[in-house]
């Protein structure tokens, strides 16, 4: 049920005058909306009054809207007790019934969100066969429209030094490629596998996908994962501890920075779980994989995401980091050449590692298939320009490019009996979905196929299918 049903049904069934009342106080509509719905409705969505009112929540119903926002579907009051509790102890078994135990829950969510005008309640109508309380069946949403008035999910401080930043570790995995020695890994053996750099065929590969630059990025994620949770037991939350530290860090604006601690309260919140998060352990240990910077001032370290993990610092030209051989082989230096660079690399060339060094020769097929952007590459360019051999190469697939097109989605068939080629060919005259080629074949979107397959069947012949492994 989208956002306008919900406020709808919400609005004629599921408040009541005095709910209605309580709102256009808190919102600042004016009083006379109160006596009719459908106007008040209008108002509701409005974003009048919605940023004093946010403004006016206590810091945990900030956070929780945050999370209300994020996920951006309905909850159950369930849902509620990482903000407000419940009357379930901490430890033990509670044999209430589910309105004793979410009674003064639901009391609080009424209180300081709906009746406050931020949240949309319905009541869900009753399965069959299943016998639910009416607390039970409540739903509540948090509307997309008043997300960009939420106040600030980070408590932030504001510095303007340069932070530390550990570069050098998506640099050592890059050196895998050519047999350099990599730093411990807590990965298990089969993340292992899913983001190790090799060299097959002339291809260079991360796990079972070619290489991409951002898979770089997901391999330093990756094991700032495993290093948190082989130090804090398994997450059984709705979002890791760093998925939360990533999004609320992703909420820092220029020159912010973030306490570790700081995070106790989203953490909490976000994960579902009561039990205290080592805050700090966390945001040091992404600090030593190079997914964070730090910054310490007055004996305090303060965190935030780099500006860009995969940025250029060394020279934009690639004199600087690409070497060519007399036979035009392109010898790229693997301590300097950028992570994006490399990327274009090994879209256009064949690759082998010869004496410790990555070497590049030009593909004709590569270069035949490269996307245009890939060709917009200034390093395609300077690859022209340099090596003899990505010339000749480049020459040779611009005579060919756009003389052949590829289609997909189309099915290609041989009929070999004239009288149905020609029965099929008039079921579909003048349409454009099928086309008759040389050599007694025909070709037509995948979609047609059914029809075709039972205008053959009802003529008395056999299809024969053909595969391309």
């Amino acid at each position: 049920m989208d956002t306008q049903s919900m406020l709808k049904q919400m609005c004629k069934n599921d408040i009541n005058d005095s709910d209605i009342k309580a709102i256009c106080k808190s919102r600042g509509f004016p009083v006379k909306e109160a006596t009719s719905r459908d106007v008040f409705e209008n108002f509701f969505i409005s974003t009048i009054g919605i940023k004093e009112v946010l403004n006016s929540l206590t810091y945990e119903e900030v956070v929780f809207l945050h999370l209300l926002n994020k996920i951006n579907k309905k909850v159950d009051i369930e849902y509620f007790e990482r903000l407000y509790g419940s009357a379930r102890p901490a430890k033990g078994y509670y044999y209430g019934t589910f309105n004793q135990r979410y009674n003064e829950t639901f009391k609080k969510v009424k209180k300081n969100l709906v009746r406050k005008g931020v949240l949309i309640i319905i009541e869900q109508e009753a399965r069959a066969y299943i016998s639910s309380t009416k607390l039970e069946r409540l739903r509540f949403s948090f509307p997309v429209e008043f997300g960009e008035f939420l106040p600030p999910i980070a408590k932030a401080s504001k510095f303007t030094q340069a932070g530390d930043f550990k570069r050098d570790v998506l640099r050592d995995k890059l050196l895998e490629i050519v047999g350099g020695e990599q730093r411990p890994s807590p990965l298990s053996n089969s993340n292992k596998r899913c983001f190790k750099l090799t060299i097959k065929d002339g291809n260079l590969s991360i796990g079972d996908d070619k290489f991409r630059a951002s898979h770089l990025l997901k391999w330093q994620r990756a094991c700032w994962h495993a290093c948190v949770e082989a130090n804090t037991g398994n997450q059984n939350g709705d979002m890791t501890p760093i998925e939360v530290t990533l999004y609320a860090l992703s909420q820092l604006k220029e020159h912010e920075w973030l306490l570790a601690d700081s995070l106790a309260v989203m953490l909490k919140i976000f994960t579902g779980e009561t039990t205290d998060h080592p805050c700090k352990q966390i945001c040091e240990v992404g600090w030593e994989w190079g997914c964070l910077e730090k910054v310490v001032v007055d004996k305090k370290a303060y965190y935030r995401l780099p500006e860009d993990s995969l940025e250029d610092m060394t020279s934009s030209s690639p004199d600087h980091y690409l070497h060519i051989e007399p036979d035009g082989t392109v010898v790229p230096d693997m301590m300097t050449i950028p992570y994006t660079t490399l990327e274009v690399l090994a879209s256009v060339a064949i690759l082998d590692v010869h004496d410790s060094n990555l070497r590049a020769t030009a593909s004709l097929t590569k270069i035949g298939n490269a996307l245009t952007t890939v060709r917009k590459k200034s390093v395609f360019e300077w690859l022209r320009e340099k090596s003899s051999g990505f010339r000749t190469s480049i020459g040779m697939a611009e005579k060919r490019w756009g003389k052949q097109i590829i289609h997909e989605d189309l099915m290609v068939a041989r009929v070999k009996d004239l009288s149905l080629k020609v029965q099929i060919e008039k079921s579909y005259a003048g349409s454009q979905s099928l086309v008759s080629l040389p050599d007694d074949h025909i070709a037509f979107p995948c979609d047609l196929l059914p029809a075709i397959q039972k205008l053959v069947e009802t003529s008395g012949h056999v299809i024969k299918k053909a595969r391309n492994e």
